[in-house]
């Protein structure tokens, strides 16, 4: 009788040691999965906290350098000022896309960056010819500064938040009310920018609409690993790793991705169907090579690839170390503006080293056209007699920010300047004019 209670006790010790071990192992994994979660996050957030002092300081030096052009009246010492207002700008839009795709109240912060930058190279020109500074241009510079001043304050108050022990990667990473305020509060348009062209027409074209072109099934952060590996195929990827969710108008993933040689990529992908939105790879170009040609050969077999069919190269921008090509959907010979993406091709590999979908991921879908209802010659006879070397094509173009309309885009010149005009399809009404005042910045592709 003994024995059989022995064996039970016997039984019943191993049993719990048993549990026991099970319990502290199951602890240690716990921990493990817990510190690396830490440490993980910890490295997001710095990773935030870096390009967003980054972005801060880059600002108060692009403000400082608008207040001293203000008074300034050497030309000589006044392109310097120029000068390193650009390179700020530079730096400013390095460090904004870190953050810039995920929140949708960055969208007007970039766009100004990119308008003042391209402002500054544009009065560099004029005084390289020999010019001064107009009445209106001087006036420009104020605004900008004016401007400039007030989102530098916006972006310093987000300073108090962090050092209050807020994550900034939540703050800046996520769809978050109080930054889209504060991003808001300056309208867009609240400058009178010049009518000028830099990277192409409507290349700024987001509807405020439900995004038409995410389709298809959600998929898991797992799944959508394989949609990076297709997006990056041939780039020698050693590791990919989810980051986080987005939530804004698109709901996405964001992955950091390591490839050979210890470059970094960031891609990020929308939930649903796994379309691609955006990707940021820094590469730096050391012998450039390749052709403008080349170039947008590599642009049409990358959209191929990833399955945007019937996309057409519209404007091309060379810096002399990368490419920028505007692609957008053709259908039935109409260009469609807001069905836009943009890539950034590296001159001296071919690489995509970047991507811009939105455009396309809100406004994508097929269209019915009507007939236009008046002709290629009489929307050539509705627009200025002077304009010279006409050209003319059918596009769709954004407009009012929540509709479309059929156009003929008129593209003429008039003292050596490219003005673009549209034209109402239907009833022949004048409906925008805009011009680009150097074509070494870019070219319009017919």
């Amino acid at each position: 009788m003994e024995l059989t209670e022995n064996k039970k006790t016997i039984t019943i010790s191993i049993i719990i040691l048993m549990l026991l071990a099970a319990v502290i192992t199951l602890s240690v994994f716990v921990g493990i999965y817990a510190k690396d979660r830490v440490e993980k996050d910890r490295d997001l957030d710095a990773f935030y906290q870096s390009a967003y002092y980054g972005l801060v300081g880059n600002f108060v030096d692009i403000e400082n350098d608008l207040a001293k052009a203000r008074v300034m009246t050497d030309s000589k010492i006044l392109k310097e000022d120029l000068m390193k207002i650009d390179v700020n700008c530079n730096l400013a839009s390095q460090n904004l896309q870190v953050f810039y795709a995920n929140n949708d109240g960055m969208h007007n912060l970039m766009s100004y960056i990119n308008q003042l930058g391209d402002y500054c190279r544009y009065l560099i020109r004029e005084l390289d010819h020999g010019k001064s500074l107009t009445t209106t241009q001087v006036e420009n510079l104020n605004k900008l500064w004016g401007v400039s001043k007030e989102y530098g304050k916006l972006l310093n108050s987000l300073q108090d938040y962090a050092k209050d022990g807020n994550s900034l990667a939540k703050l800046l990473g996520e769809s978050n009310e109080e930054f889209e305020d504060i991003l808001s509060s300056i309208n867009n348009g609240s400058i009178e920018y010049p009518s000028l062209i830099y990277d192409g027409p409507f290349s700024d074209g987001v509807l405020k609409r439900e995004a038409k072109g995410v389709v298809g099934e959600e998929i898991t952060p797992e799944q959508g690993k394989k949609f990076v590996e297709k997006y990056l195929v041939g780039y020698d990827i050693e590791n990919i790793e989810y980051a986080q969710d987005n939530v804004n108008r698109i709901p996405s993933y964001l992955y950091a991705v390591k490839l050979k040689g210890g470059r970094q990529c960031s891609v990020q992908i929308a939930k649903k169907g796994g379309l691609l939105l955006l990707i940021d790879l820094f590469h730096e170009v050391e012998e450039p090579s390749l052709t403008i040609e080349q170039c947008q050969k590599v642009a049409e077999q990358y959209c191929e690839s990833i399955g945007l069919k019937n996309m057409k190269a519209v404007w091309i921008n060379n810096n002399k170390s990368n490419v920028y090509i505007n692609m957008c959907y053709e259908q039935d010979g109409i260009v469609n503006y807001p069905d836009m993406v943009k890539l950034k091709i590296s001159l001296d590999t071919g690489e995509v080293i970047g991507y811009e979908g939105l455009n396309y991921a809100f406004n994508h879908t097929a269209r019915e056209y009507e007939e236009p209802k008046i002709s290629e010659e009489q929307a050539i006879l509705n627009v200025s007699a002077i304009l010279e070397n006409i050209e003319i094509r059918l596009v769709t173009i954004p407009w009012n920010t929540v509709s479309e309309k059929v156009a003929y885009e008129i593209v003429g010149e008039l003292d050596g300047e490219k003005y673009f005009v549209y034209v109402d399809a239907y009833n022949g009404d004048e409906l925008n004019v805009l011009r680009m005042i150097d074509s070494n910045q870019g070219d319009l592709l017919m």
